[in-house]
């Protein structure tokens, strides 16, 4: 593992292709939009050894991540490479799966719904280490269609990610791995990373195909690229300095944070953003536990994308209406040290809707569950 203070230059590969989709990553910070600064380490899922860097999404968690009235649209995958030496491209594999019938991801080629091979890292004549923020789309027309509704598979948990092929080189020389944010029992000694809850189960895999897969305590900066606006839970912990900055983390903390009095009382906030309306207006609602998913409207003149996960309009609790200002809106929902002990086993679920008023097309974001 090594770590990421010295990586320098950053290459940055974004512009008008990525103002019409929205990575949507799980990670402490929004690497879209703030600085970077809670990464552990730059690391690959299995050292040298050939390996998928998998983020699991699952219903558990997360649902409607790039929904289109049912069905899972995904575009491409994001994600931060890490190189030792940039002069000699990187070749890597994009892949998305299902689940196993047990934990982690299914492996066999019925597992694989889709894989694109032999991605390479820009050129460079730059013998240094560095980065590229790499947006890889999958030249698929209306990206690739998950109809869980319909089809024999089941979308209860996607695995997302990159094949790194085995390096022997990594890290003495050269390769390829990903920025990482550790868990706080990774066992790494990692003073920056993620926060959460002790128990928190891992969040990522390593997935092999000649031996057994393996979960992994860290966070990567990856994930898919969809159209749908994004929702992530931050955990506010006063006495954590793990992020390196002030902010909330947007990931572990946020679905698992500690309000047991002992001594954490975490705080929350919800970060909505949408690189599509990115001055749109923001309907933001809640539940107590996920909800059957029936079309929810809330009176919108126009065309809405999605389905709400939070309820119908007997039981959805609308907590406010807001605007998004460049992309972004941070709405508190808990300040640190008001949420009562006595909620925790309570899971609360939050989704938005974001409308664009000048189309008059509004889509609802991923919903959230927070597990207190």
């Amino acid at each position: 593992m090594q770590s990421l203070r010295s990586l320098l230059p950053l290459a940055v590969l974004t512009g008008t292709a990525l103002a019409q989709v929205n990575p949507f990553i799980f990670y402490p910070q929004d690497p879209e939009r703030q600085t970077i600064t809670c990464t552990s380490f730059v690391g690959r899922p299995d050292v040298a050894n050939r390996a998928e860097a998998l983020l699991e999404l699952d219903d558990d968690h997360f649902r409607g991540i790039g929904d289109s009235n049912g069905f899972i649209r995904l575009f491409g995958m994001y994600h931060w490479l890490a190189d030792e030496r940039l002069s000699t491209p990187e070749t890597y594999d994009i892949v998305v799966r299902t689940a196993a019938a047990g934990p982690g991801p299914d492996m066999t080629p019925a597992g694989e719904l889709l894989r694109i091979s032999g991605i390479t890292s820009p050129p460079s004549t730059n013998p240094q280490r560095g980065t590229w923020i790499m947006t890889d789309g999958f030249n698929i027309g209306g990206g690739l269609l998950l109809n869980p509704l319909t089809s024999n598979l089941t979308y209860d948990r996607l695995y997302v990610g990159v094949d790194l092929p085995a390096n022997p080189l990594w890290p003495a020389t050269d390769g390829h791995s990903l920025f990482r944010a550790d868990m706080l029992n990774a066992g790494t000694g990692a003073v920056l990373g993620e926060n959460h809850r002790a128990g928190a189960p891992d969040p990522t895999w390593a997935g092999r195909l000649t031996a057994a897969s393996f979960s992994t305590p860290w966070t990567y900066i990856l994930g898919p690229l969809v159209t749908s606006p994004n929702l992530h839970l931050g955990g506010v912990d006063p006495t954590s300095t793990r992020l390196g900055a002030p902010g909330a983390n947007l990931s572990m903390n946020g679905l698992w944070p500690d309000i047991s009095g002992q001594p954490r009382r975490d705080g929350l906030i919800l970060r909505i953003s949408d690189n599509l309306a990115p001055f749109g207006l923001v309907f933001l609602a809640g539940s107590v536990g996920f909800q059957m998913p029936p079309y929810f409207e809330f009176g919108l003149q126009g065309t809405l994308i999605g389905y709400s996960h939070v309820g119908n309009p007997g039981s959805i609790v609308p907590l406010g209406l807001s605007t998004l200002s460049s992309g972004v809106r941070e709405i508190t929902v808990a300040l640190p040290n008001t949420l009562s002990p006595t909620l925790a086993g309570t899971d609360f679920v939050f989704q938005s809707i974001v409308w664009d008023v000048n189309i008059n097309l509004a889509q609802w974001t991923n919903a959230q569950v927070t597990h207190l």
